[in-house]
């Protein structure tokens, strides 16, 4: 499988296209990678495999990234690694003029998002949801595991973040 570089957007709608099909089950590792100052975000489903997303805030407003689908399967071993220790997460997507709609009708905020946890779409739906591990183990095993599938992204990655200044010291 050549690895292919998406934009953080498209790896999202990838991700949310194939929670569609399997809403439950997800598990991610989410984690700080030093070498290159990313947020990395591993999700993964048994049935479609293991995606890799690098993002960094460019500003407080703005998040940038990239990623790509790192393997189609991974090891059981891998997936209960992922398990272990372990939060909720989910992946929420929105439609802003719905929820202004509702708001408008008279609907709380927090009645928004409750419905979306419930499965209810006044606006926000969670397309994608599991648990989600901060294990510094976890994380570093998964980079070490993945590593050489990760060598084209993090090339990548550190060209959009040069473009963008970010390794440039103020002066």
């Amino acid at each position: 499988m050549s690895v292919k570089i998406k934009s953080r957007n498209d790896i999202l709608n990838d991700i949310i296209r194939d929670g569609k099909k399997h809403p439950k089950g997800w598990n991610a590792a989410l984690g700080k990678d030093s070498t290159t100052f990313s947020h990395d975000c591993y999700i993964s489903h048994p049935d479609i495999g293991i995606y890799l997303l690098k993002e960094y805030n460019k500003n407080p407003f703005e998040v940038k990234g990239v990623g790509t689908k790192l393997a189609r399967h991974i090891d059981d071993d891998i997936e209960e690694q992922m398990r272990k220790k372990s939060g909720d997460f989910g992946i929420i997507q929105g439609d802003i003029r719905k929820i202004i709609t509702n708001i408008n009708r008279g609907i709380l905020p927090e009645q928004i998002l409750t419905s979306a946890i419930k499965g209810d779409d006044l606006g926000l739906t969670i397309p994608v949801r599991g648990r989600a591990s901060t294990s510094k183990n976890t994380f570093q095993s998964l980079k070490n595991t993945f590593s050489h599938q990760q060598k084209k992204l993090e090339t990548c990655f550190e060209k959009m973040v040069s473009d963008d200044g970010l390794y440039t010291s103020y002066e």
